[in-house]
C-alpha cells in the first residue's frame, strides 16, 4: 500500500508539473505571436510610409524640374521668339541635371511635340490623348499619366504633365516620361521585407505600378482597389483566397491625391520568424517534459523494481515456508549459536514429546535433555546426560546421517548439513515403513530372479514371434514360399535394367482339378497337398530361381536367362510332368496337374504388374485351351480378355433387357414309358453375337456372381411357366453353387412358390457334387430346409469328378444324374457300362432315382435300361425347345394313347 501512495504521489507531481510547463508554455506561445503580429504590423506600417515618401519626392523632383521650365525659358537672355531648336536645346540640358525622369517634352494645345530632348521625338503625338489631360487642365498644377508602353524602348513608363506659361511661346503643356523601372528602383531602395509586396493604383483600382513587376495586370483595374480599403496608413489583415493564405495589408495615399502606395505581406512570411521562435519553444518545452517524463518513469521504474524486490522476497519466504510446510519430512534449523530458527509442523509431530520445549531461540542442547527427560528418545533412559552429550557432539560434527527410534516403536532418519554462513539444517524422515519393507526384500529379492527368468523366457518367445511376422510378411505360411509382395519386388528387381542383364520370364502356375481334391478329402488335405506341390516345385526349379505362392492354388516363378523363351517353354513342360506324377495326401494317391503361363520380357521394358498379368492372361488362355498344357503370352490375349469383359458387360445388359430365354428338355420315366418331367435350360441369343454357348457365358456369370440373379430368374421363370402345365410333370432347375450357399436360400424358393403357385412337389433342384464340398454343413441344412418344402433334390453329373459316396449318405438327395461321358461309352466300353449299372443299382438300394443323361442312340437306350435306371434324357427323346413348342408336346403326349418311351424316341428318330 505505501509503495502505491509514493507511485501516485510521483505520478501526480509529475502530471502537475507538465500541466504547468503545458501552461506556461502556451502563455509564452501566446504572447509571442501577439508580440510577433505587432511587430510585423509595425514592419510594415514604416515600409508604406518609406515607399511613400520615395514616390512623392520622386514625383515631386519631376513636379519641380517642370515648375523651373519658365524660369529656365526666361533666364535664356533672348529677346526674339523661341524656336523649337533652342527649346530643345534648353530641354536637354534640364535633362542631364536629372535621373528621375527620361525625356522632357512640349506640347502644343493641338497635342503635337512642339520640342523634345530626343530629336525623334519632336513632331510626333504623345502616348497619351490631350482628352485626358483636359479634363484635369490646370495651369500650375501636375497630372499623372500612364501607365504607357513607350513605343520606341518598349518599357512601361508613366507621364507627368504640368500647364505652363513659357516667354515667347505661350500656354505650353509640359510632360515629363518616368520610366517604371527607374520609379520602381527607387521604391526598392527604401529596405522592404521579404515577401513585401508594392502596389501604385489610381482611384478605382488602375494598377499603374507594382513591385515586383506585374507584366499581366499593368494598366488593369484590380478587382481590390486600393480606395476601397482605408487608407490611414494602419495595418489591416487580408483574408486568403484560394491557395494563397491571409496577409497584412497597409494603404496611404500620396500627395498626388488620386494615386494610393499599398503594401502587402503573406501572414506566413511576416510571422515566419515568429513561428520559429515559437517551434523552438516547443522544442525547447518538449525536450523538457520528456525529460521530467523520463526521470518520473525511472523513478517509478526503481520504485516498481523496490517494490518488486520486496515483493519476491516476501513470496520466497512465502514459498519456503510453504515448501517447508510441504515437505513430508521434518525440517528443522539452527543458527550457528545453536539457537532454533524455524520449523515446519511435521518436525513438531514427530517429536511429539518435545513440543513444548521447541520454541523459537532454543538452544539445541536444552530441547535434546528436555525431550529426553519426558522420555522423546528411548535410547537415553537411564543415561540422560551421556546421550545428551553423545547428541550434541554429533550435531555439531555434523558428520552425517544416524537413525533414531521414537517412543511408539517409531524409526528416524536423521540428516544435518552445515550450511556456508554456519547454521544447521536437519531434515527428520520417518523411515519406519522402510524398515519393515527391508524385511521383505530378501523373499522380494527371491521373487524378482524368478519374474527376470520369466521375463528373459517371454522375451525370447516375442523375438521369436517377432521373427515369425517378419517372415510371415513377405513368406507365405502354408508353403513358406515367398508370397506376392516379396516376388513382386524380386521380380522389379530382376526386371531393373542392368549391364549384361539377361531377359526375365513369368511362369504363372495354376494345379488342375485342386477344388476337387480340396472338396473331397477336405480342407486339410488340400492344404498337404499345397505343402507338396511347393516342395516338388523348389525341387524342380532349385535355389537359383524364386518359386512364390501367389494364393490359392496359383504359384509364380521367375527365369532369368538368355535363352528365352526357349527355357521357360522347357521349364513349363518340366514342372507340368512333374505336376502329373501322383501325391500321397494323407496316404490317398492324388492326381493332379498344373497349367502355366509364360511371360516374356526384356529387363527395362516392362515393369513386373504388367509381366505379371500378361503370365495370368496366358495362364488363362492355357486353361481354356485344356488343361495340362502350357501358353505363351501373345499380344492377342489382351484382345481374348476384353472379349470376355465385353460378354460380361453384355450378360449384365442381357439381363436387364430380358435377352435370356429358357429352352426346356423331356425326361421320361423308362418303367412307365411315358414323360414325366421337363429340365430348364438357360439361353441367350445377343443382337449382335447372335446364340452364346452356356459354355461361355455361364461360366463368367459364376465367376462374377451374376449367376445368382439369373439363377433366381431362371427359378421364376420355370416355375411360372410349368404352374399352367399337367401336375404328372416335374421341372428340374440347376441350382448354382452360390444360390445355395445364400442363406436366403430356403425363403428365396418358398417366396418364389408362392409367388408362381407351382406344388413344391413338382419342382426338382439340381446340385453338383461342387456344391456340397464349399460350406458342407451349412449348405446341407439348406438342402434340407428345401426338403421340409416338398422340393426334391438331384445331384448332377454323378461319377466325374473326385466323387464320393459319402455324399449319399450325409446330404438329403432324391436322385442322381450319371453323367453322359458314362452313358455315351457304354457300347464301346464294358467298365463304363458296369459303372452306370452299378451306380443304378446303389440308387435303388438307396431308395433313389437315377436319371441317364446323353442319350442319344436306340442302342444306348436300350443299355441304359438294361442298367436299371429309371429315368432317361437326350437328344434321342428330344431336343430343348420353348415353353410354346413344350405345350405342344405335352398335349400330344397326354391327350393320345401311346405317350410312351419308344414312341417319342420314334418321333424325335423321325424328326
Amino acid at each position: 500500500m505505501m509503495w502505491r501512495r509514493i507511485k501516485l504521489a510521483i505520478a501526480a507531481g509529475t502530471t502537475l508539473i507538465l500541466l504547468l510547463l503545458a501552461a506556461g508554455t502556451a502563455l509564452l506561445l501566446h504572447n509571442a505571436d501577439r508580440t510577433a503580429r505587432q511587430a510585423a504590423r509595425a514592419g510594415l506600417e514604416r515600409s508604406a510610409q518609406a515607399v511613400e515618401a520615395a514616390f512623392n519626392r520622386q514625383v515631386l523632383q519631376v513636379d519641380g524640374a517642370l515648375a523651373s521650365l519658365p524660369a529656365l525659358f526666361a533666364g535664356s537672355g533672348s529677346g526674339a521668339a523661341i524656336t523649337p531648336a533652342a527649346a530643345t536645346q534648353l530641354l536637354r540640358g534640364l535633362n542631364f541635371q536629372t535621373l528621375a525622369f527620361r525625356d522632357l517634352y512640349l506640347v502644343r494645345a493641338d497635342g503635337t511635340v512642339w520640342a523634345a530632348t530626343r530629336q525623334r521625338g519632336a513632331g510626333r503625338p504623345l502616348p497619351f490623348g490631350m482628352a485626358e489631360f483636359n479634363q484635369t487642365r490646370t495651369t500650375g498644377s501636375s497630372a499623372i499619366f500612364g501607365p504607357v508602353r513607350n513605343p520606341v524602348t518598349g518599357d512601361w513608363s508613366l507621364y507627368v504633365g504640368r500647364l505652363t506659361q513659357l516667354p515667347q511661346a505661350g500656354e505650353i503643356l509640359a510632360v515629363a516620361e518616368v520610366p517604371l523601372p527607374v520609379l520602381t528602383r527607387g521604391l526598392a531602395e527604401t529596405g522592404l521585407q521579404p515577401g513585401v509586396r508594392v502596389a501604385l493604383q489610381r482611384r478605382g483600382g488602375q494598377l499603374i505600378a507594382s513591385l515586383p513587376h506585374d507584366e499581366v495586370n499593368m494598366g488593369r483595374v484590380q478587382a481590390l482597389s486600393l480606395d476601397g480599403q482605408r487608407a490611414d496608413g494602419r495595418t489591416f489583415d487580408l483574408p486568403g483566397t484560394g491557395e494563397a493564405g491571409p496577409s497584412f495589408a497597409v494603404v496611404r495615399p500620396t500627395l498626388y491625391g488620386t494615386i494610393f502606395v499599398g503594401l502587402t505581406v503573406p501572414q506566413d512570411v511576416a510571422l515566419a520568424d515568429g513561428r520559429r521562435d515559437r517551434l523552438r519553444l516547443l522544442a525547447t518545452t518538449g525536450a523538457g517534459a520528456v525529460l521530467i517524463t523520463a526521470f518520473a518513469v525511472a523513478l517509478l521504474v526503481a520504485l516498481r523494481g523496490r517494490e518488486r524486490l520486496d515483493a519476491e522476497r516476501t513470496r520466497a519466504n512465502m514459498v519456503l515456508t510453504n515448501a517447508i510446510e510441504a515437505m513430508s519430512d521434518g525440517f528443522v534449523m539452527w543458527d550457528e549459536n545453536d539457537r532454533l530458527v524455524t520449523w515446519n509442523q511435521r518436525y513438531c509431530d514427530l517429536y511429539a514429546a518435545s513440543a513444548p520445549f521447541i520454541v523459537k531461540g532454543a538452544r539445541f542442547e536444552d530441547v535434546i535433555r528436555q525431550g529426553a527427560e519426558v522420555g522423546q528418545y528411548p535410547q537415553a533412559e537411564g543415561r540422560i546426560d551421556e546421550f545428551v552429550r553423545e547428541t550434541v557432539a554429533w550435531h555439531r560434527a555434523c558428520s552425517g546421517t544416524v537413525e533414531r527410534q521414537l517412543p511408539g516403536g517409531q524409526w528416524l532418519l536423521i540428516t544435518e548439513r552445515r550450511t556456508a554462513d554456519g547454521c544447521t539444517v536437519g531434515i527428520r524422515t520417518d523411515i519406519t515403513a522402510m524398515r519393515e519393507t527391508l524385511a521383505d526384500l530378501a523373499a522380494a529379492n527371491q521373487r524378482a530372479n524368478e519374474a527376470a527368468e520369466e521375463a528373459m523366457r517371454q522375451n525370447a518367445i516375442l523375438s521369436e514371434r517377432e521373427s515369425r511376422i517378419r517372415f510371415l510378411a513377405h513368406h507365405d505360411p502354408l508353403t513358406r514360399l515367398p508370397n506376392r509382395v516379396l516376388f513382386r519386388s524380386e521380380l522389379e528387381a530382376a526386371l531393373r535394367p542392368a549391364p549384361g542383364q539377361d531377359g526375365v520370364a513369368v511362369l504363372y502356375l495354376d494345379l488342375d482339378r485342386f477344388k476337387d481334391v480340396n472338396d473331397t478329402l477336405g480342407h486339410p488335405a488340400g492344404d498337404e497337398l499345397l505343402r507338396l506341390v511347393a516342395e516338388r516345385l523348389r525341387a524342380c526349379t532349385g535355389h537359383s530361381r524364386i518359386v512364390a505362392r501367389l494364393g490359392g492354388d496359383e504359384f509364380a516363378l521367375i527365369c532369368a536367362s538368355p535363352d528365352l523363351p526357349a527355357e521357360a517353354e522347357a521349364l513349363s513342360r518340366h514342372l507340368i510332368a512333374e505336376m502329373r506324377r501322383p501325391f500321397d495326401v494323407f496316404g490317398h494317391a492324388v492326381v493332379t496337374g498344373a497349367s502355366v503361363g509364360i511371360a516374356v520380357a526384356a529387363a527395362g521394358d516392362l515393369d513386373g504388374d504388367t509381366l505379371l498379368k500378361h503370365a495370368d492372361l496366358a495362364l488363362y488362355q492355357a486353361k481354356a485351351a485344356g488343361r495340362g498344357t502350357a501358353c505363351l503370352f501373345a499380344e492377342d490375349m489382351g484382345a481374348r480378355l476384353r472379349e470376355r469383359l465385353e460378354i460380361e458387360a453384355d450378360l449384365r445388359v442381357a439381363l436387364a433387357n430380358h435377352q435370356l430365354e429358357l429352352a426346356y428338355q423331356p425326361i421320361y420315366d423308362i418303367a412307365a414309358d411315358a414323360l414325366c418331367g421337363y429340365e430348364a435350360l438357360l439361353r441367350w441369343h445377343h443382337p449382335e453375337r447372335g446364340a452364346v454357348s452356356p459354355a461361355v457365358f455361364v461360366p463368367i456369370a459364376e465367376e462374377t456372381g451374376l449367376i445368382v440373379e439369373i439363377g433366381a430368374w431362371v427359378l421364376r421363370r420355370a416355375c411360372a411357366d410349368f404352374a399352367v402345365l399337367p401336375r404328372g410333370l416335374r421341372i428340374a432347375v440347376n441350382l448354382s453353387p452360390l444360390q445355395l450357399a445364400s442363406a436366403t436360400i430356403v425363403a428365396d424358393v418358398t417366396g418364389i412358390l408362392a409367388e408362381t403357385g407351382l406344388d413344391p412337389n413338382r419342382l426338382e433342384l439340381e446340385i453338383t457334387e461342387t456344391a456340397l464340398f464349399t460350406k458342407g454343413y451349412e449348405n446341407r441344412k439348406s438342402l434340407e430346409g428345401l426338403r421340409a418344402l416338398g422340393v426334391r433334390i438331384v445331384l448332377d453329373d454323378f461319377g466325374t469328378g473326385y466323387s464320393s459316396l459319402s455324399h449319399l449318405h450325409h446330404f438329403p438327395l432324391d436322385k442322381i444324374k450319371i453323367d453322359r461321358s458314362f452313358v455315351q461309352d457304354m457300347p464301346e466300353r464294358a467298365d463304363s457300362a458296369a459303372i452306370v449299372k452299378a451306380l443304378a443299382g446303389l440308387a435303388t438300394e438307396l431308395g433313389m432315382c437315377t436319371t441317364a443323361e446323353g442319350v442319344e442312340t436306340a442302342r444306348q437306350l436300350a443299355l441304359v435300361r438294361e442298367a436299371g435306371c429309371t429315368q432317361v434324357q437326350g437328344y434321342l427323346l428330344g431336343r430343348p425347345q420353348p415353353i410354346l413348342r413344350v405345350l405342344e408336346a405335352v398335349a400330344a403326349a397326354f391327350d393320345k394313347p401311346g405317350g410312351s418311351v419308344r414312341g417319342q424316341a420314334g418321333v424325335r428318330a423321325a424328326g
